[in-house]
């Protein structure tokens, strides 16, 4: 076997290992809010990774039109290119997270007391919105116990999921798929997690997470679910006033 499909096999075991071991919904110490109420028929749709052109613009404008509103957690560095897109997704009533500054799993597995990744997205965020988001979702979903601590010492609710979604995949996965295996594993106060862009892409083309959302919300509807933000599912607010510098 070469260095090069040596290097990749153990790439994709510490990636299986790390998702197994600090991932939702089986993971994360204690800190993760994987679903909210399971009495009652709401559900809250989350993304992740954004915003970006057009694909975040094309998946909210599908949305104004279903009426649902969902919780975007979105990346510092996405947040600077297109602050004037995550100022409309807050004015039409979604709710918005923090993702961390750069999408980096090496920073949340890094003992100490350093925050930076996470103050990095809170600040972009703040910077437009003039307030923080108190909403939490560390990148791949990796969360060690040092990190939960430092993510609730600051002030945030770290938010997994219970229902999972293959569409961050390249090529895409087809939509009417993602919305199929999303319904089958639906349950009351589901959360859950798709990808509205890409990590660092300022333009991405992204078609079949919208498509899924357009077959979805009427499938559930039809069976009674609600589609709400995660502030209203878990009846906590979604912002907080910004940090004092």
């Amino acid at each position: 076997m070469s260095s090069l499909n040596l290097k990749q096999t153990a790439i994709k075991a510490f990636d299986a290992a790390g998702t197994k071991l600090l991932s939702p919904p089986m993971n994360g110490f204690g800190y993760f809010i994987n679903h909210g109420p399971r009495n009652k028929r709401k559900v809250a749709l989350t993304f992740d990774d954004g915003p970006s052109r057009p694909a975040t613009e094309h998946l909210i404008d599908a949305m104004r039109k279903l009426d649902v509103k969902g919780s975007f957690f979105c990346l510092g560095v996405n947040v600077r290119y297109h602050p004037d897109l995550l100022l409309q997704m807050y004015q039409e009533g979604h709710v918005i997270g923090n993702h961390s500054g750069w999408h980096s799993r090496k920073t949340g597995l890094m003992l100490g007391s350093d925050i930076r990744h996470i103050l990095d997205g809170e600040e972009a965020i703040a910077e437009v919105l003039g307030v923080r988001p108190c909403f939490y979702r560390p990148p791949w979903g990796w969360l060690t116990p040092w990190e939960g601590k430092r993510l609730t010492d600051a002030g945030y609710k770290v938010i997994g999921w219970d229902v999972y979604t293959l569409d961050w995949v390249i090529p895409e996965v087809d939509g009417i798929t993602l919305a199929r295996d999303a319904y089958r594993d639906t349950k009351p106060g589901s959360i859950y997690c798709f990808h509205d862009a890409k990590p660092w892409e300022k333009q991405w083309v992204k078609t079949e997470t919208t498509r899924a959302i357009q077959a979805l919300v009427p499938m559930l509807r039809e069976q009674g679910y609600e589609f709400v933000t995660l502030a209203e599912l878990l009846d906590v607010p979604a912002y907080a006033p910004k940090r004092e510098v």
